[in-house]
C-alpha cells in the first residue's frame, strides 16, 4: 500500500467534518427520487421468504433459495398459468423491479408465466440460463405487458433441467470475491477488505499500484444499487484494461495508482433488492450524512488516501439505467460562492478534462453515440460524485450503462474509454497540465 500512516486524531477530525449531520431540508435529492429517498437513517424492510414451492398436480417447481434471488410469491392460476409476485424490499422506491428465481418440472411441459409487480412495474427483459453462468436474452417481442406495466406474461417450456430466470445476469458477491482474487494474483494489485456490510459481508478494495508510482490516485466505485449489473460489466472491462499489458497501461500504472471498490452494496445484491441496502436505504443518497456502514467505509478510505498525502485526481461511479449515459457535472454547478480564483480555475480544468476525455472517446468510436448529459443532480445532492467534487474539487462523474445494451458493445466501449482515459491522464500529469489547459481553452 502506498498511503503513509497518519495520526488517529487527524482521521477522527476528517470523518467528523465530512459527516456533520444535515437535516432533510438541507439535502437536495434528484427530481425522480421517491419520497424519503434522502432520509438515510435505517428503515424497515420486508424480506422475502426463501423457499422452494412444488405443485404436486403439475410437477412444476419454483425456488428463490440462492444468492441474488427475488420471488415474493408463486402460485398456480390455472392448469398452465403461474404467477410470480415481485415486490421490493420496502417502498416507496425507484422502479428497478428486480426478479430472479429457478423453475423446473418433473416432465417437459409448456407454461405461461405472469410476472406481477407490486410498488413497481416491468422494466427488465428476462435473462435465461441453465447453469447460472451462461445467459441468453428472452425474445422481448414475445412478452405481453399490460398498459399499467404491472403485469408481464410470457411462455416458457420447463424440463427437469433447472431454468434460471432473472432480470439480469446474476453477479453476486461470490462472483466479485472470485474476480477480485484472480486480479490480485498480479504483483501490482492488492486486494483488501475496507469494511463490513450490516450482514457482515466484505466490502473489498483493489489497489492497483506499481512500485514508485507516486502519490496520484484514481478512485472507481460500483454497484451501490443492486440490479445495476451492466454497470459492473463496464467497470470490469475498464479495470481489466487498466491492468493489462499494453504499452499505455504499463506506462499509466507507473504514474497513477487506482483504487477500485467494485461492490459497495453486497447485502442488497445478495438479497435481490431493487434499490436499497439491507437497512432499506439508497446508498447513493447517503453521501452527506453517511448513516450507513457501506458509505462510511468508502468515505473513510478516500479520506485516508487524501489525508496521507495522496493526490486525488479523478473519480468514477459506475451505474446502470435505461440507456448509456455519461453524467458530467456542469461547471456552473461546481463553482460555489466560497471559491477563490484558484479554486475556480481548478474547477474549469476539471470540466475541461472530463469533456476532453469523452470527446476523444467519440472520435475513437464514430459508430457509437457518446451520450454526455449534465447530471440530473444539483450542487447539494447527496450522491457520490457530488461529495467528491465538493470536498476535493477534482473531476467526478457517473458512468451509466443501459439495461439492455449489447454486452459485447459494453466491453468495447469500456475498453476504449479506459484506453483514452489513460492517454489523457498521462498527458495532463503535473508537468504537462499547463500546456494541455492552454491548448484546449
Amino acid at each position: 500500500m502506498k498511503y503513509r500512516i497518519i495520526s488517529n486524531a487527524f482521521i477522527v477530525v476528517a470523518i467528523v467534518l465530512s459527516s456533520a449531520c444535515k437535516t432533510e431540508q438541507e439535502i437536495k435529492g434528484i427530481y425522480y427520487d421517491p419520497a424519503g429517498a434522502t432520509i438515510t437513517t435505517d428503515k424497515e424492510i420486508f424480506p422475502q421468504h426463501k423457499r422452494t414451492i412444488f405443485f404436486s398436480n403439475s410437477g412444476v417447481c419454483a425456488s428463490n433459495e440462492f444468492e441474488g434471488a427475488r420471488l415474493n410469491d408463486f402460485y398456480q392460476t390455472n392448469d398452465s398459468v403461474y404467477t410470480a409476485v415481485i415486490e421490493p424490499e420496502n417502498a416507496p422506491i425507484n422502479n428497478s423491479a428486480w426478479y430472479a428465481f429457478k423453475l423446473w418440472s418433473d416432465k417437459e411441459q409448456p407454461i405461461y408465466l405472469n410476472l406481477h409487480y407490486k410498488n413497481g412495474s416491468h422494466r427488465y427483459v428476462p435473462k435465461l440460463s441453465y447453469d447460472g453462468i451462461n445467459w441468453e436474452v428472452f425474445d422481448s417481442t414475445k412478452i405481453m405487458v399490460d398498459s399499467s406495466r404491472e403485469n408481464a406474461k410470457l411462455k416458457l417450456t420447463l424440463t427437469k433441467d433447472t431454468l434460471w430466470f432473472s432480470a439480469q445476469e446474476l453477479i453476486t458477491s461470490s462472483f466479485y470475491e472470485k474476480w477480485e482474487s484472480e486480479l490480485a494474483q498480479s504483483k501490482f494489485i492488492e486486494k483488501k477488505t475496507i469494511g463490513k456490510s450490516p450482514e457482515g459481508k466484505n466490502i473489498n478494495e483493489l489497489v492497483i499500484s506499481e512500485p514508485n508510482a507516486g502519490d496520484k490516485y484514481i478512485i472507481i466505485i460500483g454497484r451501490q444499487h443492486p440490479p445495476e449489473v451492466t454497470g459492473f460489466f463496464a467497470l470490469k472491462k475498464f479495470i481489466e484494461t487498466l491492468t493489462g499489458e499494453t504499452d499505455v497501461a504499463m506506462k499509466f500504472r507507473k504514474e497513477y495508482n487506482v483504487v477500485v471498490i467494485p461492490l459497495v452494496n453486497p447485502d442488497g445484491v445478495d438479497n435481490g433488492h431493487w434499490r436499497h441496502n439491507v437497512h432499506g436505504v439508497d446508498l447513493n443518497r447517503d453521501w452527506v450524512n453517511f448513516n450507513q456502514l457501506e458509505t462510511q467505509a468508502v468515505r473513510n478510505e478516500i479520506n485516508k488516501i487524501n489525508g496521507s498525502g495522496g493526490q486525488l485526481k479523478f473519480f468514477i461511479d459506475s451505474h446502470s439505467t435505461q440507456q448509456d449515459v455519461f453524467y458530467t457535472l456542469s461547471l456552473e454547478s461546481t463553482i460555489t460562492e466560497d471559491y477563490d480564483e484558484k479554486a475556480k480555475e481548478k474547477a474549469k480544468e476539471n470540466n475541461l478534462l472530463v469533456n476532453q476525455w469523452l470527446k476523444n472517446l467519440q472520435t475513437r468510436l464514430p459508430d457509437y453515440f457518446v451520450n454526455v448529459i449534465d447530471t440530473l443532480s444539483g450542487g447539494k445532492s447527496p450522491t457520490s460524485d457530488r461529495w467528491i467534487q465538493r470536498n476535493f474539487n477534482i473531476p467526478a462523474m457517473t458512468y451509466e450503462v443501459g439495461d439492455e445494451t449489447n454486452r459485447e458493445l459494453i466491453k468495447r466501449v469500456a475498453e476504449t474509454a479506459a484506453t483514452e482515459f489513460m492517454k489523457l491522464m498521462m498527458l495532463t500529469s503535473n508537468e504537462n497540465q499547463k500546456s494541455f489547459v492552454a491548448s484546449n481553452k
